[in-house]
């Protein structure tokens, strides 16, 4: 994805869809070679997320804290579109980075920024 600034500079943009669709069959290529312990991954997963003493929503914001925290794309552009899918403001989304950025650093706030553009770019596909 490109795009040009005031001073006709072109910026390449990281497309966060393809990299989303890139994470999604490499999960599937892994877990599927696995075989149990994917499926247990997999099991595992559905169960955290369910609502309990906290929502979906609340547990997103709390799995890409994370993922800015432990510098990990993949896992930011997955938990981006599930809290894109959750409901989550970009308000939240921005307060939540603030967190993984306390917390994580320096190293953080690199990613932090990756994971508001991924979520400012799944929210531009949706309209």
């Amino acid at each position: 994805m490109l795009k040009t600034t005031n001073c006709n500079e072109v910026i390449l943009m990281t497309d966060y869809q393809e990299k989303l669709n890139e994470a999604r069959a490499n999960n599937r290529n892994l877990f599927g070679a696995l075989g149990e312990t994917g499926k247990g991954f997999n099991a595992m997963h559905d169960v955290a997320v369910k609502d309990g003493a906290l929502d979906l929503k609340t547990k997103e914001l709390e799995a890409i804290a994370i993922a800015i925290a432990m510098r990990c794309e993949g896992c930011i552009v997955q938990h981006a579109k599930a809290c894109l899918k959750a409901g989550v403001t970009r308000d939240e989304l921005v307060e939540t980075i603030g967190i993984a950025v306390m917390m994580g650093g320096g190293p953080a706030t690199v990613y932090g920024g990756k994971a508001l553009d991924c979520y400012d770019q799944f929210v531009q596909a949706s309209k």
